[in-house]
């Protein structure tokens, strides 16, 4: 099993030190940076399977960058730590990932070992519409293309309208017509709502199996509404 990935966010000092000493008898694998506006700048296309944030350090942040901090409790796995001389690492969860261990290890065991990883700029979404082409086959012809939007995204997924016949796990190839980079998307589909379904639009929620980088940045760019 590929070995699970932490972000770890403290800035320089004896809490830092100590968290990495203990981070270093598991079998993990972990980053560490000094505040939570580097995440943004530095670790935002990483995938990670929780998150452990120094106390002090995040009492020290802006408010953007708390409100960055409530962003991860509501998206992935996190702990908040403190530690005084002679009293050991506090543990607090933090968000319904979180579970409510008290200890590193209850946290990487039953929080984020069942958490699928992935990356901060996959927790921001777009409710605009994409239209897209896609196909099971990438070398069909473009006639034998399914016309379709795509809505809900981000860099890592996506919800495509669909009233074709799909289950979980088909692999299918999407074209975004308004990217610059119409290259077609490998995808695999993570659930599905049939066509006849009350009240729910069909189609299938799918995961980006080869986004390309420049990809990646214009949806990043769409969501966030900059020009592009």
């Amino acid at each position: 099993m590929e070995k699970i990935r932490i972000l770890l966010v403290a800035a320089p000092g004896d809490n830092r030190g100590v968290y990495i000493n203990a981070l270093k008898e598991f079998d993990i694998q972990f980053d560490v940076t000094e505040s939570l506006h580097e995440i943004a700048l530095s670790h935002s296309k990483v995938k990670y399977s929780g998150f452990l944030i120094d106390i002090p350090t995040l009492l020290r942040s802006s408010a953007s960058d708390k409100s960055e901090a409530n962003l991860l409790s509501d998206n992935f796995p996190v702990m908040r730590l403190s530690h005084k001389a002679g009293e050991g690492i506090r543990c607090i969860p933090t968000g319904k990932y979180s579970g409510h261990g008290s200890t590193l290890d209850e946290f990487f065991k039953d929080s984020c070992l069942n958490f699928t990883a992935r990356s901060l700029r996959g927790t921001k979404r777009a409710n605009k519409v994409l239209n897209v082409l896609l196909n099971r086959d990438i070398n069909s012809a473009h006639s034998q293309m399914e016309k379709s939007v795509a809505l809900n995204f981000s860099p890592e997924g996506c919800f495509l309208y669909s009233v074709s016949r799909w289950k979980k796990g088909d692999t299918l190839w999407i074209a975004i017509m308004e990217l610059d980079d119409k290259a077609p998307i490998k995808a695999e589909v993570h659930w599905t709502v049939p066509w006849g379904t009350k009240l729910q639009m069909p189609g299938i929620g799918v995961n980006f199996l080869s986004l390309s980088d420049e990809q990646g940045d214009q949806i990043e760019a769409i969501i966030q509404a900059k020009k592009v």
